[in-house]
């Protein structure tokens, strides 16, 4: 169990920066540091920086899910600092208030810290000198080339690149949710869905239909789902419709469900009638079944990293 501390640190010895909004690559680099360790802690700030500034309006992962992948990393405090009570600290000041008990600091390359972030790792080495205290400096890290960030894992979500976004996660993308019940019209076309609506916390891909999984206390596997309007319907609210091919499954309304996205399949598309696309969906599903292997192991690489019982607690 994560414990959660607001402003304040004590009896910790070792910390690790960051905002950590998606657990990538590179943040579980820093986490590692600090993995079933005692007397140790993340420490992070709420809100995030870039969204007390209106830069950011969405996140990968809620404050939830975040400590759910903590809790499987063997992590066992988070330490919140309130942005609006550091955000005008001079970057000495902040240290001295804040870190003067702490005996090692983790880092990534590109930290930033203290008013108008002035402070950087060159400010922050010279005060750990100073103070005789340790400070790890992680490089950043790379996939093909491409330097792993929150920003652009939020770019290849928004273009709807789940795959691109799956190799700098090193993990699906994911939504997860209670269930909510449609109007059915699924079931009366042979095609049953389990419904969720997108959380306004979560960044959003583009409408269309996916292949991935669905996870639940009841059944997990390859799975189908559509996010927009069913403009077929003329459906005016926005939901993601998770379809398992052969497979009816009676999830309760309010139960948690997650569906891990592996690829964009097509974009949403108003069919003349119900049959069409109903033909448009047995389509899908031979997409569906020639990517079963790879959804299946994004599957097992979620459940590695993220703990299944926090994840889909138990009503």
């Amino acid at each position: 169990m994560v414990s959660v501390v607001e402003d304040k640190i004590e009896k910790v010895v070792m910390i690790v920066f960051g905002g950590f909004e998606s657990i990538h690559l590179g943040h579980r680099r820093l986490l590692s540091h600090i993995s079933g360790m005692d007397r140790s802690a993340v420490l992070t700030f709420e809100p995030l920086p870039k969204e007390a500034m209106g830069y950011s309006q969405s996140r990968i992962l809620t404050d939830d899910e975040r400590l759910c992948a903590f809790e499987s990393m063997g992590i066992s405090q988070v330490i919140k600092l309130p942005f609006e009570r550091i955000k005008d600290l001079e970057p000495e000041e902040f240290l001295s208030k804040y870190l003067m008990g702490v005996q090692t600091i983790v880092v990534g390359e590109n930290f930033r810290f203290g008013r108008n972030a002035v402070g950087d790792i060159g400010l922050l080495k010279k005060w750990c000198q100073l103070k005789g205290k340790n400070l790890i400096v992680e490089p950043l890290v790379s996939v093909d080339g491409e330097t792993v960030s929150t920003k652009a894992i939020k770019s290849y979500i928004h273009e709807g690149n789940m795959e691109r976004a799956f190799r700098l996660l090193g993990y699906p993308y994911f939504i997860r949710g209670p269930r909510v019940h449609g109007n059915k019209i699924g079931s009366k076309i042979g095609v049953p869905t389990i419904n969720l609506h997108w959380s306004k916390q979560k960044t959003r891909p583009p409408y269309g239909v996916y292949d991935g999984f669905l996870l639940s206390n009841q059944w997990s596997g390859p799975a189908l789902a559509s996010f927009g309007k069913a403009p077929t319907f003329d459906r005016k609210d926005v939901l993601l419709e998770i379809y398992v091919p052969g497979v009816d499954l009676d999830i309760a309304a309010g139960e948690i469900v997650l569906y891990g996205f592996h690829r964009f399949i097509r974009e949403e598309k108003k069919f003349p009638d119900a049959t069409s696309l109903v033909q448009q969906i047995r389509e899908d599903e031979n997409v569906l079944e020639m990517d079963t292997d790879l959804i299946n192991s994004e599957m097992d690489q979620l459940l590695k990293l993220f703990n299944r019982a926090c994840l889909l607690p138990s009503r």
